[in-house]
């Protein structure tokens, strides 16, 4: 259960849970691309309801930006620490 945790919320420090560093760094790629891809779909999300907001004029709608726009700045720190462990490489 531990390595169940450690593998999906902090990828970046789970290398005890794999026997080679191939597989780490492979798993570290994957991670990335599903990060980034996440990261992408939050800033759309995040950018339908301040325009809504924006067009009607109605500030409380705006305020629906705050948690996608949070989740993003997570996503961010998360893949900053990937690459700093990876190297900065893209290993297949």
């Amino acid at each position: 259960m531990k390595f169940f945790f450690c593998k999906t919320f902090t990828p970046w420090l789970s290398r005890d849970c794999f026997d080679t560093d191939e597989a780490f760094f492979r798993w570290l790629s994957r991670c990335k691309s599903v990060f980034a891809t996440l990261r992408m779909v939050l800033i759309v999300l995040a950018v339908i309801p301040l325009l809504l907001g924006y067009v009607t004029d109605r500030r409380p709608i705006m305020l629906l930006t705050i948690l996608p726009l949070a989740l993003v700045l997570l996503l961010t720190v998360a893949l900053e620490r990937i690459d700093k462990v990876s190297g900065g490489q893209n290993n297949p």
